[in-house]
């Protein structure tokens, strides 16, 4: 069971002492609203990464996390519910196996702070040469999602689905937000982070907790604080169903439906929700994996996808562009069947099973991953807490939730012509 507890004004820290492995690892994970600031955020996070004042370049940031017996940091940028969530981690030699006797966790603790409240910055700028670096860098990695047509399927329906919605934009903001920050811009993101951004600091491993929480309130005692947290909007129902269709050279097309989940918020019916998701699509016993593909060879490939945060899912399928409807018109009698309880009983403990195994983390990043993506909700919820409610949902249950589901946006991304891309998965 972890300990939460909260350090300063809209930041907490969550930790579980654990001796499981031989490794420990703290991320700082920080929700901001999804507006026009997000591609100024995405770069402030990576320039983060690269420096700080104590190390004030590549070389001797390195230097530092050789010293702590190999220490690997990462950062990252993802969505939860309509909040960017910016994210610093730090995996380190767990603190029994260090040679001496100071703490390895307190200095990677350390080093997180430092990296956020005291970045290498200089006259209100992160330097000219750094900026352009990372925005190349963040191009290249959105220009590779692009590339992805399996990605870029699955985006586009989130687009189109919630256009109106702040979830419909991308999570490190477009190639043409990216291309037009400046180095003010990113000096102005860091500021407010500071100020305005909630954070949740995750701890996971045999350190003490207490030292870290120490090192962070200590910086943010210096920091003024004016959070906002970000809200997401759920819609219970479809809105006016909506198809769309691109056509790109592939040789498999890339159909994605998404679902409006009928919840009010993340946790509404989670676990009824989540056990209907595994068996409409998620699992091999699913009815998507044992009809649309194995049966039927409808499909290369079809799964479903559960957004608690925002309250959706998503069917997903690698298909002939010439079945799109006879595909689609599969899927929704499966969805159909669910709801009607035409289940085989046993699909219903191999999905529990499943669900528990998947719940059971075996690494310090699967927990900390696990806490950290928690960062905007009121109450902590464990893995073991969700599984035991599992345990408990009924088919009667996973019917109701099947019931609704509602259908919102088609997207299709079809074949322009047999010609095309090797790998098209």
């Amino acid at each position: 069971m972890p300990q939460v507890r909260m350090i300063a004004e809209q930041v907490r820290l969550v930790s579980e002492q654990t001796d499981r492995f031989k490794t420990g690892r703290i991320s700082v994970s920080m929700a901001l609203p999804m507006d026009e600031k997000m591609a100024a955020n995405s770069l402030l996070i990576f320039l983060l990464k690269r420096s700080c004042k104590e190390y004030p370049d590549f070389s001797l940031l390195n230097g530092k996390l050789d010293e702590l017996y190999g220490a690997s940091l990462s950062a990252s940028v993802s969505k939860s519910g309509e909040a960017q969530v910016l994210t610093l981690s730090l995996t380190f030699l767990d603190d029994r196996f260090a040679l001496t006797e100071e703490s390895i966790a307190e200095q990677c603790a350390k080093l997180l702070a430092s990296m956020i409240f005291s970045p290498n910055c200089k006259n209100g700028s992160f330097g000219a040469e750094n900026l352009a670096a990372e925005k190349r860098l963040l191009i290249q990695r959105i220009e590779e999602e692009l590339n992805d047509k399996r990605t870029y399927a699955f985006n586009r329906c989130i687009s189109y689905m919630c256009a109106n919605e702040a979830y419909g934009k991308d999570k490190y903001g477009t190639i043409e937000e990216i291309e037009s920050v400046k180095i003010t811009d990113v000096y102005s993101a860091w500021k407010n982070l500071l100020s305005s951004a909630i954070f949740q600091i995750t701890v996971v491993g045999s350190c003490n907790a207490d030292d870290v929480a120490e090192i962070f309130a200590k910086k943010f005692e210096k920091t003024e604080r004016n959070p906002v947290k970000p809200e997401t909007v759920f819609y219970k129902r479809g809105g006016h169903f909506n198809r769309y269709e691109e056509k790109f050279p592939v040789n498999q097309g890339k159909l994605v439906i998404g679902f409006r989940a009928g919840t009010a918020d993340s946790r509404d019916n989670l676990a009824a929700v989540t056990v209907m998701n595994d068996i409409f699509g998620m699992g091999t016993y699913s009815k998507l994996f044992m009809n649309v593909r194995e049966k039927l060879s409808l499909a290369y490939y079809c799964w479903s996808r559960l957004i608690a945060s925002k309250g959706i899912v998503l069917v997903e399928g690698g298909i002939d562009t010439d079945k799109e409807k006879k595909v689609s018109a599969e899927i929704l009698s499966q969805l159909s069947d669910l709801r009607n309880g035409k289940t085989d009983p046993e699909v219903l403990e191999s999905s529990k099973r499943s669900l528990k195994e998947r719940h059971t983390f075996t690494t310090p990043e699967g927990i900390c991953a696990w806490y950290a993506s928690q960062v905007l909700e009121d109450e902590i919820l464990t893995p073991e807490s969700l599984v035991g409610e599992i345990e408990n949902v009924t088919m009667e249950q996973v019917c109701e939730a099947a019931k609704k589901l509602s259908i919102d946006t088609i997207f299709m991304l079809s074949a322009e012509s047999e010609e095309g891309e090797e790998n098209a998965d």
